[in-house]
């Protein structure tokens, strides 16, 4: 069996209207097994085993397809996009990065409740998390969405590394504990079993939470970002660093577009292809480094102190 370039089952209004109406919607079998059966080992060798794929030691669980070939063939000729663009109604997507969540077995390990909105350094609402499970998923430890939590226009402070190391403005409000509205029947808690090659799409301003794994396997899933029609770029001090992109070249009110954000699917058929995609980063590093820079060890134990702080 081949890997499928387009999604096995069409997106249908049902699917695009749950979309618009809870801000997250699950669509069933994107990606056949033959992705999955060629990217999960990938995906345990970096995150089981730590192997060293020359990924950046502060994110050493993103940017894949800069450097693993069977992340990049996924971004340039998988299924995703297209799904993404049919959900959203976009007529393109560029590229913007691809990341694995994984969790260990038996983990308590939490990220508090946030949405992804102010991270990202563009105006727009077209630039969703598409988070596809390469193990199976159950309700226990599944990524939680608030339905309908995207309408409300909220510009929250983000627990980014530079907001970190920043004075919050005034006119930011910090993310909010929604855990006492649990036995809220206004209030509606989303979260799905799902098989590996199912896509969950997350409008960027849709608050999401994810628990621990309290099951026997790792738990671990890919997410892709993507840029459609309406986003621009729009730089701002607190957003989460990009790789190989500067602010000088977020033009503002641009589109993202070029070698660093490709054209990965558009409906009239044109893309990119993957020949001037970077494939490496601007530094290097010792070892020790490596280990003092981690990113994702700083974060978790600052995610752990704000989860503490909250109640």
């Amino acid at each position: 069996m081949l890997p499928n370039s387009v999604p096995l089952n069409p997106v249908t209004d049902e699917d695009r209207q749950t979309y618009e109406r809870d801000g997250c919607v699950v669509l069933r079998g994107v990606c056949n097994q033959a992705w999955v059966d060629r990217l999960l080992p990938v995906a345990r060798r970096i995150t089981v085993d730590k192997e060293d794929f020359g990924l950046l030691p502060t994110y050493p669980g993103r940017y894949m397809s800069r450097t693993v070939a069977e992340f990049r063939d996924l971004v340039f000729n998988g299924p995703l996009a297209e799904a993404a663009c049919r959900v959203m109604g976009s007529k393109e997507a560029h590229f913007f990065f691809d990341e694995i969540f994984a969790k260990p077995p038996r983990s308590d390990e939490k990220t508090i409740w946030h949405t992804d909105r102010m991270g990202w350094p563009v105006e727009g609402k077209m630039v969703p998390s598409l988070w596809m499970p390469l193990t199976r998923i159950t309700q226990a430890n599944s990524l939680e969405c608030i339905a309908g939590s995207h309408v409300q226009d909220v510009r929250y402070w983000l627990f980014s590394p530079n907001a970190r190391k920043m004075i919050k403005p005034p006119d930011r409000v910090p993310h909010p504990n929604p855990e006492p509205l649990r036995n809220d029947p206004n209030t509606r808690f989303m979260r799905w079993d799902m098989e590996p090659g199912d896509l969950l799409i997350v409008h960027p301003w849709t608050l999401h939470y994810s628990g621990g794994n309290p099951e026997d396997d790792w738990r671990i899933a890919l997410s892709l970002r993507i840029f459609g029609d309406d986003i621009r770029w729009a730089p701002r001090p607190d957003c989460v660093n990009l790789a190989g992109i500067s602010h000088d070249e977020m033009i503002e009110g641009e589109r993202p577009m070029g070698p660093l954000c490709p054209l990965i699917w558009s409906e009239d058929g044109r893309r990119d292809g993957d020949e001037a995609f970077p494939r490496g980063f601007a530094t290097r590093w010792t070892r020790k480094r490596k280990q003092d820079v981690n990113e994702y060890d700083i974060f978790s134990k600052s995610l752990q102190a704000a989860q503490k702080e909250a109640g």
